[in-house]
C-alpha cells in the first residue's frame, strides 16, 4: 500500500481540468484504490509530496521509436527528409542488437518524458519490432506496438516483399495480441506513397476481421498528396485508405492535415481516429492542423509526439504547441491536457483504465516538482504547460510501480 500526499490536476472533459489541493492517493498492488483530502485521512503512513503536482500519466498517439536518436535533423520538407535522414537511420534497426539498446533508451526516455502509454511505429524488421516488444514487456512499458510496412518506392535496404510484409505483421500480431494486457500489435503501413494497394488492401480485411488496430500517415504534406494521386489516380489520399478497407473505428491517421470536406467526412463516417502532430508539422513546413474544422465536425483526435520530425518527447511540451500552433484558434490548457490524457484514452476504448486519476483505475501517475515560491492552485495547470522546463518530473508510477 503507497498512500501519497500531493496536489491534483485531473481531466474531466476537453473543457475542464479540476484542481485538488492536499490529497492522498492511495495505491494497491496496480491500482488507485482511493482519493481522500489530507484532512479526511485515517493512517499515519506517508509518502510526502506536498510540493508536487500529480497528473495521470500521458498518452502519445503517434511516435517513431526507430527514429528516436534523429531528433532536429533538419530539412524543410517530408519527401526529402525521409530520404535524407529517416531511412538510413532505419536501416540501422536491422540489427536486432542496435535495435535492442535504442529499445531500452527510447523507453527510458519516454518514462523520463512522463509518457506512461504510446503508439508506436518500429523500423521494417520483424526482429526490430520484436525486440520493440520484449524491451517493453521487461520495463512495463505500455503501448500498441507495430512493424512500418513499406513494398514499393523503399530503398533496398528497407523494402519487403508484399507476402513478405504482412505475414510478418499477422504473425507479430497472432505472437502479441492477448498475451500481455498492455501490450497488443497495431498493423503499420507506413504510408501509401510505400505501399501497394494489395498489401493496403489485404492488411485492411485482415485487421477488420480480426478487431486489429491500424496507424499510418494521412494528408501531411502537399508533394506527398501529389505524389499518392498520381501513384493510384484517384482524387484524393483520404479515398485510396478508403478503398483499400484501411479506414475502420480503429484506425489512427497522423497528420490529416489538407483534407477536403468529402475526406473529412469519410473519416467521420468511419469513426476513424487522428493524431494531432503539431510539433512536426511545422519542423518540417507541413502546413496547420484543421483543428477547428475537425472538431466541428466531431472527429476523435488526440496528440502524438511524432518523434523523430518531433523534437521531443515531452507531451507537456506538445500541448503548448497545440496552441501556439493555431493561430487565431486559442486552445485551453484543459484541452491541452485532456489530449495527453482522458481524451486519448477514451480514443484508444481505454477511459476505464487509464487517462485520469480515479479509484479503480491503474495506479499510473506523475509527480512534478514545482519551483521555488510556486504556491499550487487552479492556475496550476496553465503554468505547468506554459513553462514546463521548470516543473521536473519527480515521480513516474505505472501500474502502482516506480519506474524512473
Amino acid at each position: 500500500m503507497r498512500n501519497i500526499l500531493c496536489n491534483i490536476i485531473n481531466p474531466l472533459s476537453d473543457q475542464q481540468a479540476e484542481f485538488l489541493p492536499n490529497q492522498i492517493i492511495s495505491i494497491e498492488a496496480d491500482k488507485i484504490i482511493a482519493i481522500t483530502p489530507r484532512k479526511d485521512f485515517v493512517g499515519n503512513e506517508l509518502e510526502d509530496y506536498s510540493h508536487c503536482l500529480a497528473l495521470p500519466g500521458f498518452i502519445d498517439l503517434h511516435v517513431h521509436l526507430s527514429q528516436y536518436r534523429m531528433r532536429g535533423k533538419f530539412e524543410p520538407a517530408l519527401l526529402p527528409w525521409l530520404e535524407k535522414h529517416v531511412f538510413p537511420e532505419e536501416a540501422r534497426s536491422a540489427d536486432q542488437s542496435y535495435a535492442t539498446e535504442l529499445a531500452r533508451m527510447f523507453y527510458k526516455a519516454l518514462y523520463q518524458a512522463g509518457t506512461t502509454f504510446a503508439v508506436i511505429y518500429t523500423a521494417p524488421f520483424e526482429s526490430a519490432c520484436e525486440a520493440a516488444f520484449r524491451v517493453a514487456a521487461e520495463m512495463g512499458v505500455k503501448a500498441l506496438i507495430g512493424m512500418t510496412m513499406m513494398d514499393m518506392n523503399t530503398p533496398v535496404a528497407l523494402l519487403q516483399d508484399s507476402q513478405q510484409s504482412l505475414g510478418t505483421s499477422i504473425g507479430l500480431f497472432e505472437r502479441w495480441h492477448g498475451q500481455k494486457p498492455d501490450l497488443d500489435y497495431i498493423f503499420t503501413p507506413r504510408f501509401a506513397p510505400t505501399c501497394s494497394f494489395e498489401l493496403m488492401q489485404r492488411t485492411g480485411d485482415y485487421a477488420t476481421r480480426h478487431k486489429a488496430w491500424i496507424q499510418t500517415h494521412l494528408s501531411e504534406n502537399t508533394s506527398e498528396i501529389a505524389w499518392v494521386k498520381e501513384l493510384f489516380g484517384s482524387d484524393s489520399y483520404t479515398e485510396v485508405y478508403a478503398e483499400a478497407g484501411l479506414l475502420t473505428e480503429r484506425s489512427i491517421f497522423g497528420h490529416a492535415i489538407h483534407l477536403n470536406d468529402r475526406e473529412l467526412g469519410l473519416l467521420k463516417a468511419a469513426n476513424a481516429k487522428i493524431a494531432h502532430c503539431p510539433d512536426s508539422n511545422f519542423f518540417l513546413k507541413s502546413g496547420e492542423f484543421p483543428l477547428s474544422r475537425i472538431e466541428e465536425i466531431g472527429l476523435e483526435y488526440g496528440l502524438g509526439s511524432d518523434v523523430g520530425a518531433g523534437t521531443t518527447l515531452s507531451m507537456l511540451y506538445h500541448a503548448k504547441q497545440m496552441n501556439y500552433r493555431q493561430g487565431l484558434f486559442p486552445v485551453s490548457p484543459a484541452k491541452a491536457l485532456y489530449h495527453i490524457t482522458l481524451g486519448s484514452a477514451k480514443l484508444l476504448g481505454m477511459e476505464n483504465q487509464i487517462g485520469s486519476l480515479q479509484p479503480g483505475k491503474a495506479a499510473d501517475l506523475l509527480l512534478f516538482s514545482t519551483p521555488p515560491g510556486f504556491d499550487p492552485g487552479p492556475d496550476s495547470l496553465s503554468q505547468l504547460i506554459f513553462f514546463a522546463s521548470e516543473f521536473p518530473v519527480e515521480e513516474v508510477i505505472v501500474n502502482g510501480k516506480s519506474r524512473l
